[in-house]
């Protein structure tokens, strides 16, 4: 996984610095972050063993289709890895369309890059209703290390509001239900049932026009037993700061 994880960002890097000139182009969007985070907190599981991360990528859109990258980085020893380590990179390809004016779908597949466990795709699609609180139901299959299912489901909610120029606060609410997911199983045990739910809240500060920081928040517990006894997940608070340079 180091070897293909240091190629990927090679390549980010590569499509990012050569995006540069071209951004003039219409239609081509794309961004870099970078983020600091007391945990990392992947569908209500603490996957750093309480410890503080530091997550980064990019993204490249096209013409509604958007290539995304992202790695989580260890800063301190835990969860079983060593400080300075890169414990998973993700990369996504997704495809956004709005066939009428009410909904929006976004299609694409991640591939998950996993120190010290296999490798895995997931696919997705996403419904979002464009009206009060942009309700958007989410399904994503586990094609490769799925047991049975492989399937996730998440519902969530949110808004915006523009508090002064510059200065946005985001609220949300997400649900989730677990059918085999190899994610969501912690402890490597199949279980149906519902999973976690989450309280999130974020606020948008555009330093200039291209950069802009957010700092967050987001509370996440277990719905079912088995979520908890099964899945791994707790009562947990995840906290930290982003920045985003859009080009």
């Amino acid at each position: 996984m180091k070897k293909t994880g240091m190629a990927i960002i090679a390549l980010i890097l590569t499509i990012t610095a050569m995006a540069g000139p071209a951004r003039s182009e219409e239609g081509l969007t794309g961004d870099v972050y970078a983020g600091m985070y007391n945990k990392y907190l992947f569908r209500g599981i603490d996957l750093s063993g309480n410890q503080w991360v530091t997550q980064f990528g990019a993204d490249l859109g096209y013409k509604g289709f958007t290539l995304s990258y992202w790695s989580n980085l260890m800063t301190h020893q835990g969860g079983g890895y060593k400080a300075g380590e890169i414990t998973e990179t993700d990369i996504t390809l997704n495809y956004t369309f709005t066939p009428i004016e009410l909904l929006t779908f976004n299609v694409g597949n991640t591939f998950y890059s996993l120190e010290n466990l296999r490798d895995t795709d997931e696919l997705y699609v996403k419904t979002t209703v464009n009206t009060l609180l942009s309700p958007t139901l989410a399904i994503y299959w586990d094609c490769k290390m799925a047991k049975s299912a492989g399937l996730f489901y998440t519902f969530s909610v949110g808004h915006t509001f523009p508090l002064m120029k510059n200065l946005g606060l985001n609220l949300g609410a997400l649900i989730s239900y677990n059918q085999s997911n190899y994610s969501a199983q912690y402890w490597g045990i199949d279980y149906n049932n519902w999973h976690n739910y989450e309280f999130s809240a974020s606020m948008d500060y555009s330093v200039t026009e291209k950069l802009r920081i957010s700092p967050s928040f987001t509370y996440s517990n277990a719905i079912s037993s088995k979520a908890r006894e099964l899945g791994g997940v707790s009562d947990e608070s995840l906290y930290g700061l982003k920045v985003t340079y859009t080009f």
